[in-house]
Formats: structure tokens, C-alpha cells, sequence
């Protein structure tokens, strides 16, 4: 009998770990193997040990213990949580005035230099004959975009580290994965091509209903807007991180996100829901100061001050805007990636009985762990899974010999839903 997460809800540190056998012409090794093992860079050990759900509870979790857990995250590594989507925001930033640069658009400086430009008539049939305001806007959108998707998605590896109690550092969390960046990219623009085929067809119904029920329907057709696109985004949410833990392709990742969330719709679709509703409700609140500078900024613009001086103000509230936006976009991408490689995590355990596995691994020998040292460990990950199973079955818990049998339709990174199955 395969022993899963449901006999280990009040887990603790002991053997015990699902069966996860490699086949031949498997990915996890073999002579069919579809491409090699990324090798481990030899090195000593760190000295910090491994502690198994010191941070959060490594087993199933519930609404609130994802919540807190990210933020016991983002205080055990705030320099990796907080850091890289600081560096995402300077990077849009560096991104828009280097657009700024190649395609000037006189229209586009005065929107983000003037408060008071966005009611102007003038400026908004101006700017519909404005080849480089549109090619400008619609650039910078998309690349920032991308930035920070993927500065959230880079989320899951130290939350994944923190399941072992391990630091991560800034350089730390790029030098992990630096190599999966391309795919990530990838993966997201598939993504925002497919979302974009599915919104429209629903847009234009939702339009069509609002008016011809003279807007009446907008009772019904904004909460099913609002369902589809929390549906949609529980769908798709976990693709950016099986393509870096697990290695997958942008297509098949996808698939991979969808299979997660297999049995658990309606309670990904509920936490989908009132992640963004808490979201809403900050965002509200963190965009107070900024009208009252943009207000002071009109105010001393309208004033008798020289035009040098009512230029520069224009470009002080731009300075401010840009960096009170990064501080703020910094903090909802740490929160939401940390949440959502929890949700990510969590629905591994689920699925997986992936809890097991990592505490049986966490047990290994020492001599074991030095082949892959605690500084490039992603607990979860390809490596970490193919190494342990493919020790020697001395090196193992006793209790839990990797089984022989094999699944067709196991997935490489894991154990398979089928497999976790008590036979």
C-alpha cells in the first residue's frame, strides 16, 4: 500500500515517502532518457540545516495558513521576495525612457508629466493620430507586463527553499534558474495570446448584453465576468512554475497547471477571488498618497510660478510616481508570487503526496546531500526528485523502498495522482 499525505495530516519529521520509480526512456534517467540531468556543481555544504516546515507547515494547507505562510516567507527571505521585483520595477522603468528615447512622442511626456493632460480634449484626438504614443504604449505595457509576471513567477523558489527552512538571496534566486528565463518568457506570451483569444469573443457578448439590456444586465454580467476571469486565472497560474522547478516546456506546462488543479476548482477559483478582492482593497488604500501629490502637483502648476518651475514639477511628479509605484508594485508581486507558489506547493501535496517525499528526502545521509549542496537546492524540484530516488537503496528509509512499478502516464516531475492511490 502506497502511503499519501492524507495518513501524514499531522505530520512530523519520520520516513515515509510515495513510490516514484524511474522507467526506462523515462526524463528521469535511462538510456531513452529525453535529455540529461542538469549536473549539480561539486562544492562543500552550507552549514545551515535542513528543517522541514520550520517556516510553514509542510502538508496540506488551508486559505489561511497560505496567507501566513507567505509572509513567513517574505520574512525569511526578503532580500530574494522583495528584491527581484524592485529589480523588475527599475527595469520597466529603465524600459520606459528608453522607449522614450527611440520613439519620442511629445503626447506621450505630457501624460506622464502633467496630471491635468488627461482632461484635455485636445490631447486625446491627438493621440489617436499619434503613431508613436499607440506603438509606445502598447510596448512598454506588454514589457512590463512580461517583467513582472516573471519577477512573480521567480517567486516560487524561495518558497520552495523556505519548505526546508532554507535562506535565499537575491543573486541566489537568479543564479538557481537563470537559464529558465527564456522559457518563462515564452510560457507567458503563450499564455497572454490564448487569454487574448478567449476575452475577446467574451467582451464583445458582455458589450452586446449591456446594451441591449440598457445596462440592466450589468448585474449578471459582471459578476460572470469577474468568475471567468478568477476561473481562467487558477487555470494558468501554475504553468510559470512547473517551467522552472519542474522543467517543462511553455505548452506542456500549461497542461501541467490545469492537471494541478484537478478535483479543486471551486476552492482555486474562492482563493483566486479573494486574492484579488484584497488586492483591490490595498491598492486603494496605497494609491492615496499618490493623488494627493499628483493634487499638489496640479495645484502648483495652476499657481503663479515661473513655467521652468512648473516643468520641473511636472518632472518631480513623475520621479515620485514611478518610484512610489515600483515600492508598491514590489510589495503585491512578493505577496501574490509567494501566495501563489504556496497554492503551487500545496496542490503538489494534494495531488502528490509530495510532502512525504521531501521529508523522507530531508533524511537522507549527509554524503547524499553533498552532491547537491543546500545552496542549489530547490526542494521539489527535477534534480532534488531524480537524486533521491536514484540513491542507493541503503541511503533510503527502510520503510520506503522506491517501488518498481510505473505508471504510463506518470509525470517525471512527481508522483503521479494515479500512483497515490492506496492499492
Amino acid at each position: 500500500m502506497i502511503r499519501t499525505a492524507a495518513t501524514h495530516r499531522g505530520v512530523r519529521r519520520q520516513s515515509g515517502t510515495t513510490s516514484w520509480p524511474t522507467a526506462p526512456g523515462s526524463a528521469l534517467g535511462g538510456s531513452g532518457s529525453s535529455y540529461a540531468v542538469p549536473s549539480m556543481p561539486a562544492g562543500p555544504s552550507t552549514t545551515e540545516p535542513l528543517s522541514p516546515g520550520s517556516i510553514f507547515p509542510l502538508r496540506r494547507m488551508v486559505a489561511d495558513e497560505l496567507f501566513s505562510g507567505a509572509v513567513a516567507v517574505i520574512r525569511r527571505s526578503p532580500r530574494a521576495v522583495l528584491g527581484v521585483p524592485f529589480l523588475a520595477g527599475l527595469l520597466n522603468f529603465g524600459f520606459t525612457l528608453a522607449l522614450m528615447v527611440v520613439m519620442p512622442s511629445s503626447s506621450f511626456m505630457r501624460m506622464l508629466t502633467d496630471p491635468a493632460a488627461f482632461e484635455d480634449p485636445d490631447l486625446a484626438l491627438g493621440i489617436a493620430a499619434d503613431a508613436a504614443f499607440i506603438w509606445l504604449t502598447l510596448a512598454s505595457g506588454v514589457l512590463t507586463s512580461l517583467v513582472l509576471a516573471t519577477a512573480a513567477a521567480y517567486m516560487v523558489l524561495p518558497t520552495l527553499r523556505a519548505a526546508y527552512g532554507l535562506r535565499t538571496s537575491l543573486a541566489q534566486t537568479m543564479r538557481l534558474r537563470v537559464g529558465r528565463i527564456g522559457p518563462v518568457v515564452v510560457n507567458l506570451i503563450v499564455l497572454g495570446l490564448l487569454l487574448s483569444v478567449f476575452a475577446l469573443p467574451v467582451i464583445v457578448v458582455a458589450v452586446l448584453l449591456l446594451v441591449i439590456t440598457l445596462f440592466i444586465g450589468a448585474v449578471v454580467v459582471f459578476p460572470a465576468l469577474f468568475l471567468a476571469l478568477c476561473w481562467v486565472t487558477a487555470a494558468v497560474m501554475y504553468s510559470p512554475a512547473a517551467v522552472i522547478v519542474e522543467r517543462l516546456g511553455p505548452l506542456a506546462a500549461i497542461a501541467r497547471s490545469w492537471r494541478l488543479n484537478r478535483g479543486r476548482w471551486w476552492r482555486n477559483i474562492g482563493l483566486v477571488a479573494l486574492l484579488y478582492v484584497i488586492l483591490g482593497i490595498v491598492f486603494t488604500i496605497a494609491s492615496a498618497p499618490l493623488m494627493i501629490t499628483v493634487a499638489a502637483a496640479d495645484v502648483l502648476q495652476g499657481s503663479a510660478l515661473p513655467a521652468a518651475s512648473g516643468e520641473w514639477a511636472g518632472f518631480l511628479v513623475f520621479a515620485l510616481t514611478e518610484l512610489y509605484g515600483t515600492v508598491v508594485t514590489t510589495l503585491f508581486i512578493g505577496v501574490v508570487g509567494t501566495v501563489v507558489a504556496l497554492m503551487y506547493l500545496n496542490a503538489r501535496i494534494r495531488q502528490e503526496a509530495l510532502d512525504v517525499t521531501l521529508l523522507a528526502a530531508a533524511e537522507t545521509t549527509p554524503s547524499g546531500r553533498e552532491r547537491h549542496p543546500e545552496d542549489r537546492l530547490v526542494p521539489g524540484s527535477f534534480e532534488h526528485l531524480h537524486q533521491y530516488f536514484q540513491q542507493p537503496a541503503a541511503q533510503q528509509p527502510a520503510a520506503q523502498q522506491p517501488n518498481t512499478q510505473h505508471s504510463a502516464g506518470q509525470h517525471p516531475q512527481g508522483v503521479d495522482q494515479r500512483a497515490a492511490r492506496p492499492r
